[in-house]
């Protein structure tokens, strides 16, 4: 299946499911949430765990989970640059070339001190931003441009 194929399949999914905005922008705020950590590729698996604990709509964590997967080398880059910002002090990571999971990963268990610490700050605060603006902006479009949106596509 193309990219162009699955992004419009994920789409008409995301926009037919039979559940409240509320639901909606809630399950897919939730499954994003584990794409700014370093999940060894658990992330979706997360996502739908969290969704039945909460009780919102799985399909639409299974989404969010989905979308932020391939994008996690700009995810990590955001959390050292906020974490830098925060902190004020200089990371390693200066480019979006210099992020690589393997050193994500040991840098964020391996010592608080060589930038672990930035990293999960800028995590968090990312996480908070990102989801407080991704559940205004999802609920919105369900509430408001669901009908239009789907026939649209």
């Amino acid at each position: 299946m193309n990219l162009r194929r699955q992004r419009k399949y994920y789409l008409l999914r995301l926009f037919r499911i039979k559940a409240s905005p509320r639901q909606v922008a809630c399950g897919l705020v939730l499954g994003f949430i584990p794409s700014w950590f370093p999940t060894f590729g658990l992330g979706p698996l997360l996502s739908i765990g969290m969704a039945k604990v909460f009780r919102v709509n799985v399909i639409a964590a299974l989404i969010g989970g989905v979308i932020g997967t391939p994008i996690w080398p700009i995810l990590f880059f955001c959390n050292y640059k906020m974490g830098s910002l925060v902190f004020e002090r200089q990371n390693k990571v200066d480019e979006i070339d210099d992020v690589s999971y393997q050193y994500v990963v040991n840098d964020t268990l391996g010592s608080i001190q060589s930038g672990g610490f930035l990293f999960l700050t800028g995590a968090c605060i990312n996480m908070i931003i990102a989801s407080l603006a991704m559940y205004v902006i999802v609920y919105i479009l369900f509430k408001r441009y669901r009908g239009t949106i789907l026939q649209k596509i």
